[in-house]
């Protein structure tokens, strides 16, 4: 079938040649602009980028004289700390460790640098020698990382310890160090063996510290409560507590006093009067003495999702500069010592900045993007040595870079300003009635009843390669009509989706996509590091109970209930009211096929009751399979299972008394990687409604986020964020006119209990990996298993594909 070239909103899509790419990059660095394929939003970013780095870039330091820049890369390629000349930008000199995470700290002369060791507990130390270069030294323990048990599977790994800030004494001899993973406070000398610690409470995330100019006090932020700690620095008691915002992420205190925090839940940053402050334990926290709040989100932004990471301040203390992560800017904040702060403009930045520094002239910012400017083509034959393993993983693609930009008057910052706000994808709503989709927060709908499934990780090449209609690619399709009647029944007759996209790279962070349209800034900063097999972060509850993996407006379900909208739950990320029985089933490995019969059961229970929730989000996770685990069902067998579940549910709501009034939206949490032709992040995805019967193929430029932000507009809810408010909805999959006419679930012609056979290397390489619940997996292992589904479908005399990145032209 002849393959045609997709529009997307004005972009083109690519061709995959590393050379046009490599190209495509160097023009988005000298003034060119970029759209990015997971949210549609374009980076344009300002100044001259003179270094690219490792990925997931998470603190920088100036030298105390200002003649070298230190900048810590902490995610899926090797961690470590690049020295930088600020004067020209250029890279002097890059010192690699086993492990790294935010904080950094000179020592007073500038000789000294000790460097935040992650989860290995240690305190990296380079040390300058007689020719001015730095050199590792014997690295100081804060805690002793613990051995990993015996059957602890590879990516759920932790050695107990997880550092997450640190900071050093004006003397230069005492070192502080915070421990995300136990909740500790560690004092220690760097030159004896002095040593004190802290243990708080449960659940505090102790992370940014921060000490007074005299040394008296330590400031600790407190992610997991959304407080500060004002500590006594000799003893690590407790003297304050100060209320902020959620995710406390960073801490800048002027000369002059003023303590500033970025909140990176709040999208604002907290100023406290700390000069002035009465530091006495039995002061409450809620009666914080906040000199103000500001807020950073963009002018037209009414959502969460701004995302402070970092704070700068200029020499002359009258400019502060924040790093928002999400919205790919730096806030320019003009300061006032007793409040009256005014955030002047905003600086475009590459893709996800979360390190901001000026220089000691102020002439300068140093802005450290940890993806840079995204991902693009990932040939097989092209690995990098420096990933983990050294396979061409979508995190090994993603480099940082730091940019240097000269600090702008006020006619270039209005400049800049223009060009962040353009940056924001624009939506042209259709004529109000011209889709069952409502045009605007508010208008009606003939939808009442919305059922959101969530499915795990395939690409649309994989399940609808075959398809008649529609831009696939047959050569590529792994589970073809044969194994996915269904999907292909339900694409063919309802709306076949062509050019939609996870917003989600990997599970971590595709189901947070995908629920609440937003990733949590501390799930950003480790989940690179997690995929490339450098251990798990430290969440109790898992990677959505704990409250590092909260989101501001939470879920899509929490929305659902501040607006009085009644929801049912048949989801593993959540128990809010769930279906007992689902959860149950669940927790038995029942498979989808037959976990369908639960929530069918329960539609005719709410039939007799006439009580369907106007809201339902399920998960059939099956498709995600189980390898060539032996003695597992095949992965087509649990594809199969996966379809005949969704064919069923769909069979039954099309005969209920509500199918009339109701839309059923089906998405993958994140493509996996898999082998897609136009770009990995394209996935399957399906609406199905009396009103999108059309038969039609909807080539719009779709996200993850347009399905939560079309359902949000049928159930009158508020978006969850700056991306699903500005996400494009299926409005063009929707007409007026509802065909009621009832589907029939389809049977597979396979067969669906076939199972695996043991003795094969793809059941050795199976059995090595966690593939007893979704989600469980590093990227190394996703693309195993990738490889061990393409070889158990197509055999082993086929090629692997590989998966193919592009990127989405925005010049």
């Amino acid at each position: 079938m002849k393959k045609r070239t997709l529009a997307l909103c004005g972009a083109l899509i690519l061709g995959g040649s590393t050379a046009l790419v490599a190209q495509q990059k160097l023009d988005v660095l000298k003034g060119g602009s970029l759209k990015l394929p997971a949210t549609g939003w374009t980076i344009s970013p300002a100044g001259t980028a003179h270094a690219k780095l490792g990925d997931t870039l998470l603190s920088s330091a100036l030298r105390p004289d200002g003649q070298l820049l230190a900048v810590t890369n902490g995610g899926g390629a090797a961690h470590g700390v690049s020295l930088i000349d600020p004067a020209t930008g250029a890279l002097k000199q890059q010192v690699k460790f086993g492990r790294t995470h935010s904080g950094l700290a000179w020592s007073p002369d500038g000789a000294t640098l000790f460097i935040c060791g992650g989860n290995s507990g240690l305190i990296q130390v380079l040390r300058k020698q007689a020719d001015g270069s730095y050199a590792p030294g014997a690295p100081l323990t804060v805690l002793e990382a613990k051995p990993v048990a015996a059957g602890v599977k590879k990516n759920r790994r932790t050695s107990g310890v997880y550092l997450g800030g640190i900071a050093l004494a004006p003397s230069g001899k005492r070192l502080y160090a915070a421990d995300l993973a136990s909740d500790l406070l560690v004092a220690l000398s760097t030159e004896g063996t002095e040593r004190v610690e802290r243990e708080l409470e449960e659940g505090a995330k102790p992370g940014a510290l921060k000490l007074t100019a005299d040394g008296k006090y330590l400031l600790c932020a407190l992610w997991g409560t959304a407080r500060v700690l004002v500590l006594d620095a000799q003893t690590l008691e407790t003297k304050r507590t100060l209320k902020v915002g959620a995710h406390p992420n960073d801490l800048l205190l002027a000369s002059d006093g003023r303590l500033f925090v970025s909140c990176g839940n709040d999208d604002s940053v907290s100023v406290f009067d700390f000069a002035n402050l009465d530091v006495s334990a039995s002061i409450r926290d809620e009666d914080s003495p906040l000199l103000e709040k500001i807020v950073t989100r963009l002018s037209l932004q009414s959502a969460p999702g701004a995302t402070p990471s970092a704070l700068a301040l200029s020499p002359d203390e009258k400019t502060l500069y924040v790093a928002c992560s999400d919205i790919n800017a730096v806030a320019v904040i003009a300061t006032e010592r007793r409040g009256g702060s005014k955030v002047s403009g905003f600086i475009p930045t590459a893709h996800y900045p979360t390190t901001v520094t000026c220089s000691l002239d102020g002439k300068k910012l140093f802005i450290g993007s940890s993806k840079g400017v995204g991902t693009g083509p990932n040939p097989s034959e092209n690995p990098d040595p420096e990933y983990a393993r050294g396979f061409p993983y979508i995190a090994s693609l993603l480099s940082g870079i730091v940019s240097t930009v000269e600090t702008p008057d006020a006619a270039q910052l209005a400049v800049h300003t223009r060009k962040c706000l353009a940056n924001m994808p624009k939506v042209s709503p259709p004529k109000p009635s011209s889709s069952a989709i409502p045009s605007k927060l508010g208008g009606k709908s003939p939808i009442e009843y919305v059922l959101y499934i969530i499915k795990e990780n395939r690409t649309y090449d994989q399940v609808l390669g075959d398809l008649e209609k529609g831009n696939g690619d047959k050569k590529l399709c792994l589970f073809g009509e044969d194994v996915t009647p269904n999907h292909h029944a339900l694409a063919r007759e309802f709306v076949t989706l062509d050019n939609l996209y996870c917003s989600g790279e990997v599970s971590v962070d595709g189901h947070h996509w995908s629920n609440a349209g937003l990733v949590p800034d501390f799930m950003q900063r480790t989940w690179p590091a997690q995929y490339g097999g450098k251990g798990a972060p430290p969440l109790k509850g898992g990677d959505f109970g704990d409250p590092l993996a909260k989101t501001p407006s939470g879920k899509i379900w929490d929305a659902c209930q501040r607006a009085g909208v009644s929801f049912r739950t048949y989801y593993y990320h959540t128990d809010k009211n769930q279906s007992e029985e689902w959860a149950k089933a669940r927790g038995k490995s029942e498979r989808d096929y037959k976990a369908a019969d639960i929530f069918i059961k329960e539609l005719a229970d709410f039939e007799k009751s006439n009580s369907l929730p106007k809201f339902m989000v399920m998960a059939l996770s099956e498709d995600h399979t189980r390898g060539a685990t032996a003695g597992a069902f095949t992965p087509k067998a649990c594809v199969a299972s996966n379809d005949q579940g969704l064919g069923k549910i769909v069979e039954a709501c099309s005969k209920s008394k509500f199918w009339p009034k109701m839309a059923i939206f089906v998405i993958e949490d994140d493509a996996q990687n898999g082998p897609d032709h136009v770009d990995a992040h394209r996935t399957v995805g399906l609406v199905v409604s009396p009103y999108t019967r059309t038969g039609r193929v909807d080539s719009t430029f779709y996200t993850t986020c347009s399905f939560l932000r079309s359902m949000e507009l049928i159930l009158n809810v508020p978006p969850l964020s700056v991306f699903d408010a500005n996400a494009t909805p299926l409005w063009a999959s929707f007409g007026t006119k509802a065909d009621l006419t009832a589907y029939a679930c389809r049977s597979p012609k396979i067969d669906l209990n076939a199972k695996n056979p043991g003795g094969t290397q793809a059941a050795k390489d199976s059995a090595e990996m966690d593939l007893d619940e979704p989600d469980q997996l590093d990227e190394a292992e996703e693309q195993t298993l990738n490889r061990v589904i393409w070889e158990s479908v197509k055999g082993k005399g086929v090629p692997y594909p590989g998966p193919t990145r592009r990127f989405l032209g925005g010049h």
